[in-house]
């Protein structure tokens, strides 16, 4: 699978991203972030921030982080943050397969349709969940492959073209999920026709 910095979406397509992506994700991550109720003085990492579409949805009152490892599409979250002013929002640089922040660092860790395209999804949540709290949250939505037997060979099918633009569509959530100090409390489709999951856990104390 092509590295986030490699792929097309994260490069070649980041101009593009927002008309393509923006509006049929944004309602969504909002809605994610509000459902975490969010209270002052909490430390929030987003992993895979890209154009910074879902920013607004944070509160000002709490410190958000949020890292891509796309310099283009940083640009594009960066002109996003100057032009709102919001002093609440940091952004860097960052790996999402090797987190530079120490354990326990954030109350809650939010990544939006980003453990699709990282070569390894499995230490991705490792690392969302290490530096997370105990007590703190982890919130992400993206496409898992569909228990679905007709569903999941159209995504075998599909999985060669999704792998030239940067991502995989035969993700499977017991290979994410497995062995982790996390207690689900979300396991969702967005939507009854709906190809995403929102997935919320609790990092056990």
């Amino acid at each position: 699978m092509s590295q986030p910095h490699e792929s097309r979406v994260y490069s070649d397509l980041a101009r593009f991203y927002d008309f393509f992506f923006g509006r049929v994700f944004v309602d969504r991550e909002h809605e994610v972030i509000e459902s975490l109720n969010l209270r002052p003085g909490n430390r929030v990492l987003e992993v895979g921030v890209g154009t910074g579409i879902a920013l607004d949805g944070y509160p000002p009152y709490a410190h958000v982080v949020a890292i891509d490892p796309s310099a283009d599409m940083l640009k594009r979250a960066d002109k996003r943050v100057t032009e709102h002013g919001w002093k609440h929002i940091e952004l860097s640089l960052g790996d999402a397969l090797n987190l530079d922040y120490p354990d326990n660092s954030f109350d809650y860790v939010t990544s939006f349709h980003v453990l699709t395209v990282v070569p390894d999804p499995y230490r991705m949540m490792s690392e969302m969940v290490r530096v997370c709290k105990p007590g703190g949250r982890i919130a992400l939505t993206t496409h898992f492959q569909s228990a679905n037997k007709a569903v999941a060979a159209l995504n075998t099918i599909f999985n060669p073209i999704a792998r030239q633009l940067g991502w995989t569509t035969k993700l499977r959530k017991k290979d994410v999920l497995k062995g982790h100090p996390i207690t689900l409390e979300r396991n969702e489709k967005i939507s009854p026709m709906s190809v995403h999951t929102v997935i919320v856990a609790r990092k056990n104390a």
